[in-house]
């Protein structure tokens, strides 16, 4: 099938012939003139493929121009130009405004038919002429706070447009991304697309084919949901959404937040703080779909007393890595949605209770949340709705009914195994729980555009659940490999068999009372109403973050001097203040990083000025840096000789408390054994690992060695140390009792000089020996006590597997040694007609000075043709065309 233009006219009376050429983007094509051509054979003009498509592709402007000559006479007039026609695909208009979260439709118009082989039938016509446009939106997919910054997502459209070879058009379903920043400035997206190659299209005349860019202008939403955190923090104070305060004094493990639509969910620990007077937060676990993010202080729930754990514990099981986004800073988490919804906390700085959890809501949330949060919806009113209810209630049956039941297997988040992460999402009736699918497009243009894999080549990254993902996650080491879903997926884990870590089991204290509520009416330890109120107020008030926070970010201190009062009567001392104005300075670094507007400098006239970002930052470190450190960007520089994230601990103090998984066992059999994962308390990145190898030999004492190397910073609570390798020079020179039993013993120090006191990490197979790294023995096990027999009965030979020096052991008459080894117009007035293709059952003229249309394939375009000048008697001399129309046809 060949791709024709025909130029139409109505032919002039007399002896004349027809000059006719043809304009492609106001370009003369000098292979497609024609001279003296009668009308009879007019269509011999025709513009066909071979005279342009070597030199333009389709989207272009096409006109033809046609002048009369009286063969009699010899006068000619001037050339009448047609009014051009856009030959290719174009969208109704080039700009168009969509709100985040919201989809509009784009349509695509088709002027050009698509072609198809004669000889095929309908159904292979149907599915083999299908002609594709991929799509890419230029300059997006940066990553800020955690969410990738695009200007739209696709829904259900895997970047491109497919055109049938009998339609004239589609449609694009274009949503505004959400951000999740307060934008200033309008977001504009391009929208670029070409065609793909079609081998059914002989002709190839919309190989390389470019739609004329499109522009999305996305309207920001974000500001609806400026200041919408919902808190628990200290002992535990809460917040709404909306803003409404109350007070949770109850133990157990409760719904802080969930989506209604989304399988999002948000739970927290709490637990005594203060004999019979106060509970806090001691864990948060958060959630989405089979993917599962926690981190718990404490070892057990109680009503009394609680034990805390030495190390805080953290769980990470991810199955898709845009599940979360995850940041750890010291003791300071931040876990981003999908959605944009952001989840805050942090470890508080004087024990191992979680200080304060904060979530701020997205766009996502406007309306579709419920929990101890409340709905984001504006209205203090209904924040008391209860689990399954319609109505707020009073404040302890809202509570209590967002309570998870007592160590339940089916909703709690904290047990080894949640079968909630292996449930269908279904949590509300009213929600609409039909899963979205929305695609982002690449921001380059695909290398190779004629790819016969067209949703491959093109790297869509679809099936996200909202307008918006994460990026850029940061995980840790996971501790459960349960399946993802019912298929071959796993739970993403780490790939090296060396990165394990312990776990332990929440349990529940025998005093545990699940309805147990504390109030307490009196004051303790000297404290009064006054007296707390002007610790509290002064403490507040000497901060220079909370006026700094109060007078841009707008976040009052009132109300946390209110909770700062309460912690003092509950607790009878001033240990919270310091959690609760971290908690002021939490809510306002979140709140300062979603305002677009603070990232601008703080004064125009200066480009050397700082940002009002890093303006607010610079008052937010912990502490304030304890004095010995410079606070930029929320975080502490601290001076020489200072460590921790607020520079109150000295370099020259090695670390303390720290262990080693599997109570320091490296079994051969499960592990590589060239590394091993240590857990504690770490106040630098920078640690010093010195390692003393020993081994155990038979009748001869090898010389031990030692080797010092930088740790790898994992965490506050996690650095990775290095094995080093042993040469065979430095092993045994004959076989061993002990064969393969070795160890390290590993001391740790900041600054290279001073270090901790040594812990043992023992190598061995497990199936060969059995070791007690309590008592440092080891014993070969029975089946390979006897295949190294040589006669006599089995026997057991225990062996002394790490000391800090040299020993010998005497076990019959076998000496046990150890050793201490790291992209010609007319002029204005020229009469001109309009462009139009010829229907298939006869030429379409149109009179002069009347309205007509423009025929493509059949289809009647209601483009109206423009009024024509009188008749002169110039214009009778020259008997010029009056109006002119195009003609498009195939040709086999």
């Amino acid at each position: 099938m060949e791709a024709v233009f025909k130029c139409q006219f109505q032919p002039i009376p007399g002896n004349v012939v027809y000059d006719v050429q043809w304009y492609i983007d106001g370009t003369l094509l000098d292979n497609a003139k024609y001279t003296g051509v009668s009308y009879s054979n007019i269509n011999d003009t025709a513009l066909r493929t071979k005279h342009w498509v070597n030199n333009f592709t389709l989207s272009f402007q096409l006109s033809c121009a046609v002048r009369v000559r009286n063969v009699t006479t010899g006068i000619q007039g001037d050339f009448t130009e047609s009014y051009p026609y856009f030959a290719g695909i174009k969208s109704s208009q080039l700009q168009y405004f969509v709100f985040e979260g919201e989809t509009i439709q784009i349509s695509l118009e088709a002027t050009v038919p698509f072609s198809c082989p004669s000889t095929l039938s309908d159904a292979m016509k149907d599915s083999h002429c299908n002609f594709q446009f991929y799509i890419w939106t230029p300059g997006e997919g940066q990553c800020v706070n955690g969410l990738t910054s695009n200007g739209v997502a696709f829904k259900d459209n895997p970047c491109g447009v497919t055109f049938g070879y009998k339609d004239k058009t589609a449609s694009i379903s274009v949503t505004g991304y959400i951000d999740g920043m307060v934008n200033f400035r309008e977001r504009k997206s391009t929208l670029r697309i070409a065609s793909t190659r079609n081998p059914m299209d002989s002709t190839g005349i919309w190989n390389g084919a470019k739609i004329p860019d499109i522009t999305v202008t996305v309207k920001d939403k974000d500001s609806l949901v400026s200041g919408k955190l919902c808190a628990s923090y200290t002992d535990p104070h809460q917040r709404t959404f909306d803003g409404r305060y109350f007070s949770n004094q109850r133990a157990g493990e409760f719904l802080l937040y969930r989506h209604k639509t989304l399988p999002y969910t948000v739970h927290v620990l709490f637990s005594a703080c203060v004999w019979r007077r106060a509970t806090c937060n001691c864990g948060i676990a958060i959630r989405n779909g089979r993917s599962l993010f926690s981190v718990r202080t404490c070892a057990e729930i109680s009503t009394s007393w609680t034990k805390t754990l030495t190390i805080p514990e953290e769980k990470t099981e991810i199955c898709n890595d845009n599940d979360l986004h995850i940041e750890k800073f010291w003791r300071y988490y931040t876990v981003t949605f999908p959605s944009g919804t952001e989840v805050s906390f942090s470890i508080s700085w004087w024990s191992n209770w979680v200080g304060s959890i904060r979530i701020r809501a997205s766009v996502s949330d406007i309306g579709e949340t419920e929990g101890l949060c409340g709905p984001a919806n504006n209205d203090v009113t209904d924040d008391f709705i209860p689990r399954n209810g319609q109505r707020a209630t009073d404040l302890n049956s809202f509570a209590e009914s967002w309570r998870i039941p007592w160590n339940s297997a089916e909703e709690s988040l904290f047990v080894k195994n949640p079968k909630l992460l292996t449930k269908s999402f279904s949590y509300s009736s009213e929600g609409n729980t039909d899963k979205e699918n929305y695609c982002t497009c690449p921001s380059d243009e695909p290398l190779d555009p004629y790819s016969p894999d067209f949703e491959s080549r093109n790297q869509a990254h679809c099936n996200q659940t909202t307008p918006s993902s994460v990026c850029g996650s940061q995980v840790s080491m996971v501790m459960d490999s349960s399946a993802c879903d019912t298929t071959s997926r796993r739970r993403k884990r780490s790939v090296e068999s060396d990165d394990v870590g312990d776990s332990t089991v929440l349990t529940y204290a025998t005093d545990y009372d699940e309805t147990a509520v504390f109030n307490v009416s009196d004051w303790i330890n000297g404290w009064n109403a006054t007296s707390a109120r002007k610790y509290c107020t002064d403490a507040f008030t000497f901060d220079p973050a909370v006026e700094t926070c109060n007078s841009l970010v707008n976040i009052s201190s009132e109300s946390y001097i209110d909770s700062c009062v309460e912690d003092i009567k509950m607790s009878g001392n001033t240990t919270w203040v310091d959690d609760t104005l971290d908690t002021l300075k939490g809510a306002c670094l979140t709140e300062a990083k979603k305002q677009e507007v603070f990232y601008t400098n703080s004064t125009s006239n200066s480009s050397s000025e700082l940002s009002i970002i890093q303006l607010i930052t610079a008052q937010l470190c912990p502490a304030n840096c304890s004095g010995n450190g410079e606070c930029k960007d929320a975080a502490c520089f601290c001076r020489n000789g200072f460590i921790g994230s607020d520079c109150s601990v000295r370099l020259s103090v090695p670390p303390t408390d720290f262990s080693l998984p599997s109570s320091g066992i490296c079994d051969t059999r499960k592990r590589s054994c060239q590394k091993t994962n240590i857990v504690g308390k770490f106040y630098s990145e920078n640690v010093v690992a010195k390692m003393l190898y020993f081994e155990i030999e038979e009748m001869e004492v090898s010389e031990s060695f030692s080797v010092t190397s930088n740790a790898t910073f994992r965490h506050f609570n996690l650095i990775t140390v290095t094995l080093p390798s042993v040469s065979a020079s430095t092993r045994r020179r004959r076989r061993s009792v002990m064969d393969g039993v070795h160890g390290w013993n590993i001391s740790l120090s900041y600054d290279g000089i001073t270090f901790s006191d040594l812990v043992t990490l023992l190598v061995y197979d497990s199936q060969r020996y059995s070791c007690d790294t309590k008592t440092l023995t080891c014993q070969k096990m029975i089946s390979e006590a006897r295949s190294s027999s040589k006669s006599g009965p089995d026997v057991n030979i225990p062996a002394i597997a790490g000391a800090t020096g040299f020993a010998t052991v005497a076990v019959a008459v076998i000496v046990i040694v150890i050793v201490l080894i790291k992209k010609k117009r007319f002029p204005e007035g020229r009469a001109q007609s309009v462009i139009g293709i010829q229907k298939e059952d006869g030429l379409k003229t149109i009179p002069r000075n009347d309205a007509g249309s423009l025929w493509v394939g059949g289809t009647d375009y209601g483009q109206p043709i423009p009024s024509l000048p009188p008749t002169s008697y110039v214009y009778q001399q020259k008997r010029e065309p009056t109006d002119i129309s195009l003609h498009f046809e195939e040709k086999n």
